[in-house]
């Protein structure tokens, strides 16, 4: 009888996985092929665009990134931008002041307390101006027709939101295998706007309606890229992706602090996961599909991973059979050659590194949620 429930195990959490990485995937280009809903666009449509840059301790960048938004291709007229500072103590305010005087589309708002991200938004949204706000971060520069990339989409009236692509820039001659992660969730992101809506953005460029705008928890601990997508499609509209609104981030060498930015947002994750307990209604339709696919099991890799070694092990024990033996060494040489990464950096290695990093990052995401989140305030990644 024991046998049998680790047996049970094993296959469940291995077809638990594959759904998420490989048949989800597979799933959602076929299903995007079969029932594709376009949406009506028109590259004429230009609405207002208050352009939101949660900024703290940013004097590095954020002289260049004001520039950057300005310098959009879009009517100036159109135009505005918000910089909201969260108590900022090096010279980012000053900076932001000192622009205002020669361009009035330039707003300055300083919280009167630090309350990360999340405080910026929900503080700021109300008292913007413009059809529709563009939310991105300080160091997410924009390319000129990133933003009439994702303004033509809200001539649709069904369209709520459109995410934008954000593509990683590395210092020469270093590599990252997030960007292959990148590619392959936004490869996902496109499918599931075909179906319906993709259900996240990517935190540092997507737009909203500003009228549909809902503030979120004020807890919400880097997860503002779900919750706000996932509050438009409750409201019954669409979140489209757009493939060519590109984006460029800088990226930090530094795999500590990569790390623990994955590990932060991994705790916004489970804490997203306990907001969201209503797309559990499969009368949701296509959302529902996504939202489970591709969130949850994801969201919940790293513990059926674990459940599917450990009952491996059990069952090559008990049993004695050749076939979770063999599994179990393959399981065992794929994960020795992840951790060995650094001593034998090989393409392939790389992305079985990041594979297991990526899903110990989540691993201890739900550790620090486990032990509770009472502010979204937190420590800015360096980048290069």
């Amino acid at each position: 009888m024991l046998l049998k429930i680790f047996e049970a195990m094993f296959w469940g959490s291995l077809v638990v996985v594959a759904y998420s990485y490989l048949l989800y995937p597979a799933m959602l280009t076929l299903f995007a092929w079969l029932f594709k809903r376009p949406v009506r666009c028109s590259d004429d449509y230009l609405p207002t665009v208050g352009i939101l840059v949660p900024a703290y301790n940013e004097e590095k960048v954020i002289a260049r990134k004001i520039s950057n938004v300005l310098s959009m291709d879009y009517p100036p007229d159109k135009i505005s931008v918000w910089v909201g500072s969260d108590c900022s103590d090096d010279g980012t305010d000053e900076i932001v002041k000192s622009i205002i005087g020669s361009d009035p589309r330039v707003h300055f708002w300083r919280s009167p307390e630090r309350g990360g991200k999340t405080g910026i938004i929900n503080g700021l949204v109300p008292q913007m101006e413009g059809e529709i706000v563009l939310l991105t971060d300080a160091n997410t520069m924009h390319r000129r027709d990133c933003l009439r990339a994702m303004t033509k989409h809200f001539f649709d009236p069904s369209v709520g939101g459109v995410a934008g692509h954000i593509e990683h820039k590395l210092s020469a001659g270093s590599e990252n295998a997030e960007t292959v992660y990148r590619s392959f969730e936004s490869y996902q992101k496109v499918m599931e706007g075909y179906l319906h809506s993709t259900i996240s953005a990517f935190g540092g460029s997507y737009a909203i309606r500003r009228s549909l705008f809902k503030p979120i928890p004020k807890n919400a601990y880097s997860n503002d890229d779900v919750l706000i997508p996932m509050n438009i499609i409750r409201q019954g509209y669409r979140v489209i992706y757009e493939i060519d609104a590109v984006s460029e981030e800088d990226m930090t060498d530094k795999v500590s602090s990569e790390f623990q930015r994955r590990v932060r947002i991994g705790a916004g994750n489970f804490q997203s996961f306990l907001w969201l307990l209503d797309f559990f209604n499969p009368l949701r339709g296509w959302p529902w599909f996504c939202y489970i696919s591709h969130k949850v099991t994801r969201w919940f890799s790293p513990f059926f991973i674990l459940f599917c070694f450990f009952s491996c092990v059990a069952v090559a024990a008990l049993s004695g059979s050749p076939l979770y033996k063999f599994l179990l060494s393959c399981g065992m040489i794929l994960s020795v050659s992840g951790i060995l990464y650094h001593l034998m950096p090989i393409r392939a290695n790389r992305h079985i590194f990041y594979f297991f990093a990526m899903n110990m990052a989540l691993l201890l995401g739900a550790v620090r949620f486990a032990g509770g989140i009472k502010s979204a305030v937190w420590k800015r990644t360096e980048r290069t």
